[in-house]
């Protein structure tokens, strides 16, 4: 019986042990006539050392309480510690599993290769050490681990290759160390296919499309006509936008495929993914010709239809979607997203009410809140959240945070501000729902509050982009302070320079500072990547004070025309443009 399992049938030798552990153990008390020869016997059986398999049973047990107790670094050196007296490789495991969980990687190493000592053949013991090993610059240990995997992996060695490149693709920090590791073992077995493609798919991970590329050739010269290693050279040449040569060799791998549809699909979101819509169209509109009740591929075109702003594509999509296919739920769905776009709570909340409980289930149900706070019925909204918060309590913090945005569109402020306080009050440094009150006590004019809100935040994370970005907005807005404001919303910008609502706080204020000139770029820039009615109102003000009034009353009306209830829209153009 393996002495990891067999400890809680040994509870008379562990009462024993850990009352000599813990000092409870007690000489009897001399009695009359008994001689001290006998006495030094007593004393002598009562110190006597715990023999080996009781020092075991002492430390497992005490490893179990630690990790009953969530204590999983305790716990891990308990069980290593148990190791010394009997070797076992499950004991090993438990001991690994847990000191990785205590985030302690010089213990889950030292466990992991005492693990590995216990059972050569150990694949799961060879994995922690090699991301423990490229996670502290072990090299040549890495380098032995990663190669005994590609040796004795059971799917050969194109498999054990394939194994070690995702074993590595999970160090952000540490591509440059993953890459080359690769290509040293790859120089190891230079005939080996597998290993050019393992080398492809860790630099596509990494965001090396031209190594990527050239190891996926490299692939093909040793084994033509590959499949996977064409695959791999074609995800190389999207992210690089050679579709030009990506396109043919799709149609190559495609052809008399019966897997045909599948790829194509893949490599539609590919495109997607790599910010070439006007092709990936192109791939999902050829796939619908050729088969017309393709869900995914309609599903794609809905979802990109919606990301670029074009309600009625996405709702024709949606609509067949929802008659029929297997994305019914998800249809509905999103044909919600549609009305709200349009800016039609009622038709927006029948579409919600018809979603399941799939992937969207949970955000439809608070999305029907928010229609009813916009419907007006704000005792029904919140009844809503209250028993989502019954069923989820450990999402609680997001429920209130959807109830005091329903309260503050439905102009209860008051009631807004009362319900994160309320929350605050048991987490008083959450930072989402400060901003969010931050954000009702600028609406409702009481602007030293919110600012007070958002530099607690700033207090314990002060590189929080969005703090930074609402701060230096707010004092532009609302303060005589643009030389800090400028100094806010620069660092936010450092952070996130390809934020639009940073873009265009960034143009706001240099139009502020009187320098209509410099902020154009940067609110033409904002609005582009995002058309927010706040942002058109921002750029039409500007274009306005530059003497392009014609092209402000343009901008301004389309965007009234899709969001007639932005306040901030609606004051612009009563001021500048009535």
């Amino acid at each position: 019986m393996p002495i990891a399992n067999s400890y809680l049938r040994c509870a008379p030798c562990l009462v024993a042990l850990l009352a000599l552990v813990g000092g409870c153990a007690m000489a009897p008390a001399t009695v009359a006539g008994e001689t001290p020869h006998s006495t030094k016997v007593a004393a002598a059986a009562a110190v006597a050392p715990p023999s080996p398999n009781e020092q075991t049973q002492y430390h497992i047990l005490a490893g179990e309480v630690a990790a009953g107790r969530q204590q999983p670094h305790v716990a891990a050196e308990e069980f290593l510690a148990a190791l010394d007296t009997q070797p076992d490789k499950d004991l090993a495991a438990r001991a690994t599993t847990l000191a990785v969980q205590s985030e302690d990687p010089e213990l889950a190493l030292t466990a992991a290769r005492r693990w590995l000592a216990l059972d050569s053949t150990s694949l799961e013991a060879r994995e922690v050490i090699v991301r423990l090993a490229l996670h502290q610059g072990l090299d040549e240990e890495l380098f032995a681990q990663c190669d005994r995997i590609i040796k004795d992996h059971p799917g050969g060695q194109d498999d054990g290759f394939h194994h070690v490149a995702l074993l590595m693709s999970g160090e952000p920090g540490k591509a440059a160390e993953a890459l080359a590791m690769m290509n040293r073992l790859v120089a190891a077995y230079p005939k080996e296919p597998g290993g050019y493609r393992a080398l492809s798919l860790l630099a596509q991970r990494y965001n090396q499309p031209q190594l990527a590329e050239d190891a996926a050739r490299n692939a093909l010269k040793l084994q033509p006509g590959s499949k996977e290693s064409t695959l791999l050279l074609i995800g190389a040449l999207v992210k690089q936008g050679k579709i030009g040569e990506a396109d043919p060799l799709m149609d190559g791998v495609t052809h008399n495929n019966p897997d045909a549809t599948e790829l194509r699909l893949k490599y539609a979101q590919l495109l997607l993914e790599s910010d070439q819509r006007v092709h990936g169209r192109e791939q999902l509109e050829r796939l619908l010709k050729a088969e017309p009740d393709n869900a995914d591929a309609r599903y794609l075109l809905g979802l990109l239809a919606l990301d670029e702003h074009k309600p009625d594509e996405a709702q024709a999509q949606f609509e067949i979607l929802a008659k029929k296919g297997g994305r019914q739920s998800e249809a509905q769905y999103y044909l919600g997203r549609v009305a709200e776009y349009r800016h039609d709570p009622a038709a927006a909340l029948a579409h919600y009410e018809k979603v399941g409980n799939g992937s969207q289930g949970l955000d439809a149900v608070i999305r029907r809140a928010v229609m009813l706070g916009k419907l007006g019925r704000l005792d029904e909204a919140q009844a809503l959240l209250e028993e989502l918060a019954t069923q989820l309590p450990q999402m609680n913090d997001r429920f209130v945070l959807t109830e005091g945005d329903i309260l503050l569109d439905a102009g209860a402020t008051d009631k807004a501000i009362a319900v994160y306080t309320d929350a605050l009050a048991s987490t008083p440094d959450n930072a989402d729902l400060l901003y969010a009150r931050s954000l009702v006590y600028e609406r409702s004019g009481r602007i030293p509050l919110a600012e007070a809100d958002l530099r607690q935040i700033l207090v314990k994370s002060p590189d929080d982009a969005r703090t930074l970005n609402a701060l230096g907005y707010m004092l532009t807005v609302h303060g005589n302070n643009l030389a800090e404001a400028q100094q806010l919303i620069d660092r936010a910008l450092v952070l996130t320079p390809d934020e639009p609502a940073v873009i265009d706080s960034a143009g706001w204020l240099r139009f502020r500072q009187g320098h209509p000139q410099d902020a154009l770029p940067l609110l033409q820039k904002a609005y582009a990547q995002f058309p927010d009615a706040e942002i058109a109102a921002h750029l039409g003000e500007v274009l306005w004070s530059l003497g392009n009034k014609d092209e402000a009353r343009a901008l301004l009306a389309r965007a009234s025309h899709d969001d007639p209830d932005n306040a901030v829209l609606r004051d612009t153009v009563k001021r500048i443009a009535p």
